[in-house]
């Protein structure tokens, strides 16, 4: 078995556009959508101005996350990125809590994501939001624009940057800790209450996570099916493990993003999965 080539760790070619169908976009407007936003999500909504955008969790009221979403604020209303799998289920829950709120949304219709280097033209897009500090812009615009990126190489900066979009089998299963989300801007602890608050911040502030993220490349490209149950060696103990997502590099390894027990804090060095075993490096 040979050892994961720790070289391709190395940070990937510029991609000029890249289309993302995994992802998809829905359209919040009216006199409340901000207001509405702000109560449900983690992120403070509220602090964004036109052209501002930042990760969110919507979470269940045991602070479970649904699901990762963008949310850019452009001219008068708000749009929401998600993962396509994902969006339209969690659209009808937000329509339960509407009640009284002046606000409107659905999926958009012939609007498309798509990831963005610095080299292109943002101008061609009707809207760019690049959130925090990872380093990535994601643009819409319509069906016609031209894009040759590979989105397996666009999912593995993602990654990369510990960015990880939740999908059916992996809804509703870690608080906004487990997955990392909290470093990427994607919860506030300082603004008001939204589903699940009490438990995200009950975890921060009694220290109580015991699960956190961590990327492993393995030695192969075996697939690794999100939701999936593998066990992990590192110091000579083993621990359980979950695939939140993962994807085949062009070199020919599998780069898996893992929910694990935070201890031993050392690097894994072995995984097993499906009766197989798997040298690996993690990042």
């Amino acid at each position: 078995m040979r050892e994961a080539d720790s070289s391709h760790l190395s940070p990937l070619e510029e991609i000029a556009v890249t289309k993302l169908t995994r992802l998809n976009v829905a359209r919040f407007s009216g006199p409340d959508a901000g207001a509405f936003l702000q109560a449900q999500l983690s992120a403070d909504i509220g602090a964004l101005r036109p052209g501002d955008a930042t990760f969110a969790c919507y979470c269940s009221i045991r602070g479970q996350v649904y699901g990762l979403l963008l949310v850019g604020r452009h001219e008068d209303h708000y749009l929401v990125i998600a993962k396509a799998s994902l969006l339209p289920s969690i659209l009808q829950r937000l329509r339960m809590f509407v009640l009284r709120s002046r606000v409107e949304f659905s999926l958009l219709d012939g609007m498309e994501v798509h990831g963005l280097s610095e080299t292109a033209r943002q101008s061609d897009f009707a809207a760019v939001f690049t959130p925090g500090e990872i380093g990535l812009s994601y643009g819409l615009a319509s069906e016609d624009i031209k894009a040759s990126g590979n989105p397996d190489e666009w999912k593995e900066r993602e990654l990369r940057r510990k960015l990880c979009w939740l999908s059916p089998p992996t809804s509703e299963k870690f608080i906004p800790q487990m997955l990392g989300f909290d470093a990427l801007g994607a919860v506030s602890f300082s603004k008001g209450c939204y589903p699940g608050q009490e438990i995200v911040a009950r975890a921060r502030y009694l220290g109580k996570v015991k699960r956190k993220p961590l990327l492993a490349l393995t030695d192969s490209a075996q697939e690794f099916p999100a939701g999936s149950s593998l066990r992990l060696r590192r110091d000579s103990e083993w621990s359980n493990g979950t695939v939140v997502d993962s994807v085949t590099t062009a070199a020919g390894n599998s780069l898996l993003f893992i929910v694990a027990p935070e201890e031993p804090a050392s690097a894994v060095e072995e995984l097993e999965y499906d009766g197989n075993s798997y040298r690996c490096a993690t990042m």
